[in-house]
């Protein structure tokens, strides 16, 4: 432990915190190879969550990076996955007040710890970010597609992945080409496709994600542009309607 503890310092920032110290023991039990101590470890880290009426950004940047560190270190595809789904979830058990803290406290840690993932390790933060970005989807659909939260989450994710102004200490090149290459898949897992409700929530991306042909980097530049014409949403698909409809009205030249 004390070798990975000098090759990652943000553990001893987290031990060292008097808000985050009492959940430490759970955060570093998420590795145990035992299941039911990962699932004990994980029921207090989710009870200590729920209990918080708020959550400042220095708190859950602390708390992300530990479950950051716990995710490092858990070998194995199977326990990966799991452990990246089962943080992605974390988001459900807090009040509404700590929602936003906790989403923009992990695009805070994983951006700037990026650049120091191995190739070995790669494949699951890859993973981590997909279901995290899922669980921004998921959340506005939990909450009615409301206007207050459609806002305040598109705008988490316009501050950090889908970021214009190309701030790299934010998030890498990697992390925003890998926000560009899931977004329509996530939300077409979460339904947001399907559902009338959700309209402005696709819309108000689909803005976002259009900014980005003036991003100063170039592949998310390119990107965008490619990802913003994906058939599966509803302004393509109404444009493919629209063409179908002319060709149909075509009735050629009669002899």
């Amino acid at each position: 432990m004390a070798e990975h503890e000098s090759q990652m310092p943000f553990i001893r920032n987290l031990a060292s915190s008097g808000s985050s110290s009492p959940i430490l023991s759970s955060i570093i039990l998420l590795i145990s190879p035992d299941r039911e101590l990962r699932m004990s470890s994980l029921e207090s880290l989710s009870t200590f969550l729920s209990s918080r009426s708020s959550l400042s950004d220095v708190d859950a940047q602390k708390l992300w990076k530990g479950l950051f560190y716990a995710l490092w270190m858990t070998d194995r595809p199977i326990p990966q996955q799991r452990l990246a789904t089962d943080l992605a979830n974390l988001l459900f058990t807090l009040k509404p007040a700590c929602a936003i803290p906790w989403l923009r406290a992990f695009w805070a840690v994983v951006g700037a710890q990026w650049t120091g993932i191995d190739v070995y390790r790669l494949e699951k933060f890859l993973l981590l970010v997909r279901r995290v970005f899922a669980s921004h989807v998921r959340l506005a659909r939990e909450r009615g597609w409301k206007d207050g939260d459609v806002e305040a989450i598109v705008a988490v994710l316009e501050e950090f992945p889908f970021e214009k102004e190309g701030d790299l200490r934010k998030s890498t090149v990697g992390i925003r080409l890998h926000a560009r290459d899931i977004w329509v898949d996530e939300l077409e897992r979460e339904e947001a496709l399907e559902q009338p409700e959700a309209e402005k929530f696709v819309k108000s991306f689909g803005d976002v994600v259009i900014a980005l042909k003036t991003c100063p980097v170039k592949p998310v530049r390119a990107r965008c542009a490619e990802s913003y014409e994906d058939e599966r949403l509803p302004w393509v698909k109404a444009a493919s309607g629209d063409e179908m409809e002319e060709d149909e009205e075509w009735g050629g030249i009669d002899d």
